[in-house]
């Protein structure tokens, strides 16, 4: 925001415009006051939105009339006329008795402008003449008129005043009168805002600008109708062809480019240029209200244009206005949003830089030594915002989810921002959570690691594992206790109250670690450096554990860097690899002194490695000061890297795509697997739009798993759709067996005649799935299954009324076997009971005689020569024989029945 500056006294000439409602008093009286106040809001609600419109000011609100002024009689001329356009409007849409007609009088004159008022003569006589105006009229003074009587399709009547006094001196009073059909729009004057951001400017910026403003005629002189000169230096112009300005964006731009200093490719020009259009705008009136915009938002050495100020060039000029492919950030005037664009106008058009992140360079910036805690030159260590951090917040990983645009947004409003908003950010981040994230603590928590909350999280932690401390809770750590209480003093810079409780620590605890890493902080807040070495050295003395030793290693590499030691820093690095060879933080340390050494090829390809391993160590190689002096190395490798990813998670996300159309055709319907893929795939999609590193890399595992899952799916459904098939094709030779035989099949034609459509129909279903076709065969399908894409779900519900319709044809064949098994078993009995009865008969009949026979003639004593005991004994014989040869009969039967159910059944 543009801080208010008056830079011209407050009498100025302006344009007062009174309007009133007539009648006002008898609307109350016949509708109520609820309904007066109705009718009030909707005579301010007109009334302002005309006025704003045209440039005006809309002062107060007295009951029944409005005050306002404008800066050119011309615009409140127009207002007033679009006033009474727009009441006509009104009352054509109502009652008569619901109607509102004002009467408005304008005056131009000097006033006092002040605290959102007007004073004046010139007020005093705007109210007069509105007096004297009927319903519906416009009257002005003579000075209006002078100035208006040129615009066109209006004409003017003097008004003759029965009391001289009622005019105070204007010798002559006009009615306005206008074409109906005239409808007159606002005059616009384009206006230029340009901000230096002192705070990223390198060198001798501050001097570059200081002289441009004391050459300031060289630049806009003859080509601008107002300016006005900020404390911050910021400069505002405004001019009536917004192409001038255009003009003089350029020429700041090459001037702050032919003389800023060395590596000017690679820099950002620190002056944030914006160009506008609206109505009659006016110098003062820009002064006091500012640029009502976020800031952030405009990426700096950019020029940005409104939609309004490309119009109003394209009408001045027939070069081309070339907005760029994505608009500038969404602003909101006080009366309208527009988008902002950032503009490619004929020969200006920055280079696309190499550099990703625009702000590494001004991270560096500062008049102190390195800070210990953070690495910012802008503080000392005790005054370092990072105290007031007390625990971990893992926002490197949320910031890898934020398009590189946002990024440079996010810092640009960090690095603008006062000391005491700095402060605001890590002493209350709670405020921030679910807010947009904060550059501040993007910043600190590059350093963590050196930080007082990391020591206290490392303090009691009993974990092993170094990569895994950072993710660590803090709720366990111990409260309370002389360390605990020192720590805290240390943390709020209460020294001496520090360095007290400590004495205690070493006198009741003289071996332990962390009361001499405590020292170690205190002496660095302190400044006493040899002491902060010694005690490191005496706590690596005592340390018992991997994380202890490698935690105290890494202060001392720290320390010794500061101290413009890097061989002994190095060299602590190295000890940490011996201590556990895969500790990412070591690595990237060492990473660091690579690249200082002049080892940029080696030091680069380990910073992608590690990049690949942990993906939050491209946040940091994107903002670590630490790199910025090799950002022109770094960053093209960053953006490869990056391009890379996209690559890859817009491949995958292509192949989630297609193999999620693939499970909805084979599966359709609302089946559960087809919501967990397409919940994957909305996820998918909801990176796509971060456009960030972070979000490519998670839609590429995504898309991967997207991608599994529906082969899987797919995979399975087929394996479990075959076992049916295979289940169906079973039940239906099983059926076909029943109908082979030559009398059954023309007992059961009909059944015979459907399991041959559904052994065809099986067969081709098999083949179909068999060859990833999953389409219900044309010629089998169902009603109201046609080729609507979901073959599989047609092909299930087609083998389940396959399958019913075998349960309606099973009972039906199981019972015409069952009469077939009787009449097979019928057949074998009578067969053999008719051959094994006339064996019987025969012999009873004709063999039992003779054996007789020959037995009295042979053996008389036997005695059955009568004829009598001869047909005693014929009968038995028979009756017997017949009795054994049924029973024979039908166990010969019964096996041979039972023979025949067990023959293998012939397909075919």
């Amino acid at each position: 925001m543009i801080p208010n500056v008056n830079t011209k006294k407050s009498v100025k000439k302006i344009a007062v415009l009174f309007t009133d409602i007539i009648g006002s008093t008898g609307f109350f009286k016949s509708h109520g006051n609820l309904a007066g106040r109705k009718m009030l809001r909707q005579h301010e609600d007109i009334v302002s939105k005309a006025i704003t419109k045209f440039g005006g000011t809309v002062v107060k609100n007295m009951g029944d009339s409005v005050l306002a002024y404008f800066a050119n009689p011309l615009e409140a001329a127009k207002g007033a006329i679009r006033i009474q356009k727009e009441f006509n409007r009104y009352n054509k849409q109502k009652d008569a008795e619901h109607e509102i007609h004002v009467r408005i009088g304008i005056h131009f004159d000097e006033g006092i402008v002040e605290d959102k008022d007007i004073f004046g003569n010139a007020v005093n006589i705007a109210s007069k003449i509105t007096n004297l105006a009927g319903s519906n009229q416009i009257f002005i003074s003579h000075d209006v008129f002078t100035i208006i009587n040129t615009l066109p399709s209006l004409q003017f009547e003097s008004v003759e005043i029965q009391d001289k006094n009622e005019a105070s001196m204007e010798p002559t009073i006009y009615q306005v009168l206008w074409d109906k059909s005239i409808d007159f729009d606002p005059t616009m004057i384009s206006v230029i805002y340009m901000r230096p951001l002192r705070k990223l400017g390198f060198g001798n910026f501050d001097n570059i600008w200081d002289n441009l403003i004391k050459a300031k005629a060289l630049f806009w002189n003859g080509k601008i109708d107002g300016e006005a000169i900020m404390d911050n230096q910021s400069v505002i112009l405004i001019a009536k062809k917004a192409s001038l300005l255009m003009d003089v964006a350029d020429d700041v731009l090459k001037f702050l480019r032919e003389n800023l200093s060395a590596d000017k490719e690679s820099r950002i020009l620190p002056v944030q240029i914006i160009i506008d259009a609206g109505p009659c705008l006016e110098i003062d009136k820009l002064v006091c209200q500012g640029f009502k915009a976020d800031w952030e938002g405009f990426h700096p050495g950019t020029i940005y244009m409104s939609p309004s100020a490309c119009r109003l060039i394209e009408k001045e000029q027939d070069s081309p206005i070339v907005p760029s492919t994505s608009p500038g950030p969404d602003q909101t005037d006080p009366d309208r949003t527009q988008s902002f664009h950032e503009i490619t106008f004929d020969d200006y058009k920055q280079k696309e830089t190499t550099l990703l992140f625009l702000y590494q360079d001004a991270l560096c910036r500062g008049r102190n030594s390195p800070c210990f805690y953070c690495g910012s030159k802008e503080h000392a260590a005790k005054n370092c915002p990072s105290k007031h951090l007390t625990e971990m917040t893992c926002v490197l990983n949320k910031f890898g989810y934020l398009p590189f645009d946002k990024i440079n947004d996010i810092f640009l409003a960090y690095l603008m921002s006062s000391e005491e908003a700095k402060q605001k950010t890590v002493k209350f981040p709670e405020e921030s959570r679910g807010q947009e994230l904060s550059g501040g603590l993007v910043f600190y928590e590059l350093k963590q690691v050196f930080q007082l909350r990391f020591f206290k999280t490392i303090r009691d932690n009993q974990n092993n594992e170094w990569d895994k401390i950072a993710t660590t809770e803090n709720g366990n750590s111990d409260k309370g206790g002389f360390l605990w209480l020192a720590q805290d003093c240390i943390r709020v810079s209460n020294l001496l109250q520090a360095e007290s409780l400590l004495r205690t620590c070493l006198e009741k605890y003289p071996d332990d670690y962390r009361v001499y890493c405590a020292q170690y902080f205190l002496n660095i807040e302190k400044g006493n450096n040899s002491q902060s070495e010694h005690y490191l050295d005496k706590a690596l003395h005592y340390a018992k554990t991997k994380l202890q030793k490698i935690f105290i290693l890494l202060l001392l590499s720290r320390f010794y860097d500061l101290a413009g030691n890097p061989d002994n820093a190095l060299k602590k690095i190295r000890e940490v690899f011996i201590i556990d060879p895969f500790c990412m933080e070591a690595a990237y340390q060492e990473i660091v002194f690579k690249f200082k050494y002049g080892k940029e090829d080696r030091a680069l390809e380990q910073l992608i490695k590690l990049i690949r391993m942990n993906r939050e160590y491209y946040i940091n190689a994107l903002i670590d000061p630490d790199l910025a002096e090799f950002n022109k190395i770094i960053h093209p490798e960053l953006k490869k890297l990056f391009k890379e990813t996209r690559q890859k998670a817009q491949k995958m996300a292509y192949g989630a795509e297609r193999e999620f159309s693939k499970l909805e055709k084979f599966l359709g319907g609302n089946d559960d697997e087809i919501k967990k893929a397409g919940a994957g795939l909305s996820k998918i999609k909801e990176l796509a739009r971060t456009d960030s590193y972070f979000g490519y890399l998670d839609m590429a595992y995504l898309g991967d798993s997207v991608i599994s899952a529906c082969c899987k799916t797919i995979s399975r459904r087929k394996r479990e759709f075959m076992n049916a098939i295979k289940k169906i094709h079973k039940r239906t030779g099983n059926i076909f067996s029943l109908t082979r035989n030559y009398y059954s099949r023309l007992l059961s034609n009909s059944a015979y005649k459907q399991l041959e459509t559904v052994q065809s129909e099986l067969n081709q279903i098999s083949e179909a799935i068999k060859f990833n076709a999953p389409t219900l065969p044309s010629p089998f399908k169902g009603e109201g299954l046609g080729g609507g894409g979901n073959g599989f779900r047609e092909m299930s519900i087609r083998c389940e009324e396959i399958s019913k319709k075998l349960d309606e044809i099973e009972p039906e064949l199981k019972r015409l076997k069952m009469m077939l098994d009787i009449k097979t078993f019928l057949i074998m009995f009578l067969k053999n009971s008719a051959l094994i009865l006339s064996v019987i008969l025969f012999a009873g009949t004709i063999i039992f005689p003779v054996i007789i026979y020959y037995l009295n003639t042979f053996s008389p004593e036997f005695n059955i020569s009568t004829a009598g005991n001869t047909g005693f004994y014929q009968k038995y014989f028979i009756i017997f024989g017949v009795l054994g040869g049924l029973l024979f009969s039908f166990f010969k039967s019964f096996k041979a029945f039972l023979k025949h159910k067990i023959q293998p059944v012939d397909d075919n």
